[in-house]
């Protein structure tokens, strides 16, 4: 039973605007009063269900690699410097991305600098129906028939977070955090095919050396991405430096969780269940409380509402 959040995660909040007039493509477009969209309502279907339709507004930057696609659309991001859209773990959805696509017959032109984009937001009809593009990305929702201003260079207090690396290492700190609270609906080749990662195989990805998760559980990590923040300045993101204490803890709780379990079955037990991930019934781990999920859900909510402006 694969848990999906909402597809996509929006980049920035933005303030409501009565009119606005862009000139980024040949064309040029007026929207009337659009709807500021935050980064965090973006993972709300259902609200963002109330708007489709209707013009909306968000701001961020252009992936450096891979927008516009032919110009056709772009991976809007809630930071400068992103290289590739940022995906939900363990599944092909984006997150803290928007999928932005030009009016029919225009093109974007790549920017560096912060933009401020302006559309029509087009939701799917369910939320278990999805847009793919090209790359095979799937999200609920996308901006089409979009313009885009370019913003003042100093419109984000985070660019130096971005620049630094930091940025990079949060996200990797959320990664870790989904495995070690999710590590149930992660799946892996064995000797008898694909299957469902037991609890055995998640302690061994994260305790073992050179294994894709050993470096959540290595000695001084957190402190390590709290020295980097405050390299950058001592008092001025404290705010992200909450992030880091919430997600040290919770991360020390779940692997304590993941370790008593192997023993007993009072965490954690194995449901011998119908498997959409592959058609057919088998054994999957399902934790008897979903404590350390939500608490993961709160604290990748928090992540988002940090870097809204």
């Amino acid at each position: 039973m694969k848990k999906r959040i909402i597809s996509l995660t929006l980049a920035i909040v933005i303030a409501l605007l009565s009119i606005m007039s862009f000139s980024s493509c040949k064309k040029k477009i007026t929207y009337e009063s659009p709807t500021g969209i935050s980064f965090k309502a973006a993972l709300d279907y259902d609200y963002l269900k109330t708007l489709d339709g209707t013009p909306v507004t968000i701001n961020g930057y252009m992936a450096t690699n891979s927008s516009p696609i032919d110009g056709l659309y772009i991976y809007l991001m809630n930071l400068p410097y992103q290289s590739c859209p940022y995906c939900i773990p363990n599944t092909n959805e984006l997150a803290n991305t928007m999928t932005v696509y030009a009016p029919a017959g225009e093109k974007f032109d790549y920017t560096d600098k912060a933009i401020k984009v302006t559309g029509i937001l087009d939701v799917s009809d369910s939320k278990d129906q999805y847009f793919t593009d090209y790359y095979g990305y799937e999200f609920n929702f996308k901006i089409v028939d979009a313009v885009y201003e370019i913003m003042d260079d100093e419109v984000s207090p985070f660019n130096e977070i971005a620049e630094s690396g930091v940025y990079d290492e949060l996200s990797k700190m959320y990664d870790y955090l989904h495995f070690v609270t999710h590590w149930y609906d992660y799946t892996a080749s064995f000797e008898s095919g694909k299957d469902y990662l037991w609890p055995g195989n998640a302690y061994e990805l994260i305790v073992t050396d050179g294994y894709q998760y050993n470096y959540g559980i290595k000695e001084g990590y957190f402190d390590g991405i709290r020295a980097k923040i405050r390299s950058i300045s001592e008092t001025e993101f404290d705010s992200i430096i909450a992030l880091v204490d919430e997600a040290e803890a919770l991360s020390n709780d779940a692997f304590e969780a993941l370790k008593a379990g192997l023993d007993n079955e009072t965490v954690y037990k194995a449901v011998y269940k119908y498997s959409e991930e592959f058609g057919d019934t088998r054994y999957q781990y399902e934790y008897i409380t979903d404590d350390l999920q939500v608490r993961y859900n709160t604290a990748y909510e928090n992540f988002i509402s940090a870097f809204e402006y």
